[in-house]
Order: structure tokens, then C-alpha cells, then sequence
């Protein structure tokens, strides 16, 4: 009997170390959010080490680039999620979206900046 005890506490303290994953629709829509914001955070950052490194012509042009960006990323965000417009999936699936884009763009700001 002491045996399973053992075994059951060790079960126990294993699967209470195990990261927590999103089991409900909100906390799917939150993690998605939550994900989108560290990239969008990382996206700021580049964006604003490349900018320091430019002339004020490649400035210029890259805001410009940067606005056309993101009025795209937003658009192209909005109609993924049109897909299950009205439903409670649609913020997670913009999320995911603009995560996606968002980690495109950092690759293309990296390989402009090198």
C-alpha cells in the first residue's frame, strides 16, 4: 500500500510541474493575445533599432513601409477571422493572424537590417 502512495504522490507533484494549457475558448483567445503581444513587443523593438541605424531618407521610407505594414497585417488579420465571424473563435483566430504576420515582419526587418 506505502508503494502506492508513492506512486500516486509522484504523479501527483509530476503533473502539477506540467505547464498549464488554455482549455477554454477565453483562455485559448487570452494565450493567443497574450503570445501576439511578446512578438508585437519584439517587432517594436527591431523596428526601432533599425530605425537608429538609418539615414533620414531610409527613416522616412521606413515608416512608410512600417504604416503600409500594418494596415495590411490588421486587414489581412480581420478577414482570417471573418471566418468564424460572430462567433467566440474569431479574436483567437486575429490573434493568430497577426501573430504569424508579425513574426514574418521580424524576419524581414532582421534580413534588412544585417
Amino acid at each position: 500500500m506505502k508503494k502506492y502512495a508513492c506512486i500516486l504522490a509522484f504523479v501527483v507533484f509530476f503533473l502539477n510541474g506540467l505547464p498549464a494549457y488554455p482549455q477554454s475558448q477565453p483562455e485559448m483567445t487570452a494565450q493567443s493575445q497574450a503570445d501576439f503581444d511578446k512578438a508585437d513587443a519584439r517587432l517594436n523593438k527591431l523596428y526601432k533599432e533599425t530605425l537608429a541605424g538609418l539615414d533620414a531618407e531610409g527613416k522616412m521610407k521606413l515608416i512608410a513601409s512600417e504604416r503600409a505594414w500594418l494596415t495590411y497585417r490588421d486587414a489581412e488579420a480581420t478577414f482570417e477571422a471573418d471566418s468564424e465571424r460572430g462567433g467566440s473563435m474569431a479574436p483567437m483566430i486575429y490573434n493568430q493572424a497577426c501573430l504569424e504576420l508579425t513574426e514574418a515582419r521580424i524576419k524581414q526587418l532582421g534580413k534588412a537590417s544585417e
